[in-house]
């Protein structure tokens, strides 16, 4: 098995035990298309508990009449060192335009490969990606209509970070 091959298998792996989770389960109502800020659906708290202190409140810009949120935890970019969270929600109004506004999420930045996430039906993602700044954990996830891409800073524990996030993500959608 190469290095490549256990990685991709540890983060599927990572993503499942944490949807399995008793301890993350929400109550409530799913968050809503278009719903625009609300759909900055991680925390402080949620990226303090995956082991990542820096994230504040989130800044969203808010587009596409509420259906795109670009949600930035920290820094002015996940590719310049922060934390962020882009959101597309319905990411289209068919279910090939929602592949297509993945496709264009995953091939828009640096390198991505293709990974098994529990409860998305595709994923792509980097333990070290490189965007003209430092190096940054960053995934993209497709389920449904639903769209999101998430870059936290590289670390050792970047992988079960972004596991443990989107994990999180996904249970809020």
């Amino acid at each position: 098995m190469t290095h490549h091959t256990a990685t991709c298998r540890a983060l599927a792996i990572a993503v499942l035990v944490v949807a399995a989770s008793p301890h993350h389960v929400r109550g409530g109502s799913s968050i809503l298309p278009k719903s625009g800020a609300a759909m900055c659906a991680l925390t402080p708290a949620d990226f303090q508990n995956a082991g990542i202190p820096n994230a504040s409140k989130p800044t969203a810009n808010v587009q596409d009449g509420g259906a795109s949120v670009y949600c930035v935890y920290a820094g002015k970019s996940a590719a310049t060192g922060g934390i962020e969270l882009d959101v597309f929600f319905p990411a289209g109004a068919s279910p090939a335009e929602s592949k297509a506004t993945y496709k264009t999420a995953v091939d828009e930045g640096p390198a991505l490969t293709p990974i098994t996430i529990a409860g998305a039906d595709e994923a792509h993602w980097s333990a070290n990606a490189v965007s003209g700044g430092p190096p940054f954990a960053t995934i993209a996830v497709r389920r449904s209509h639903l769209v999101f891409t998430l870059g936290i800073p590289a670390s050792r524990d970047s992988q079960a970070q972004i596991a443990k996030l989107v994990g999180i993500v996904l249970q809020r959608f």
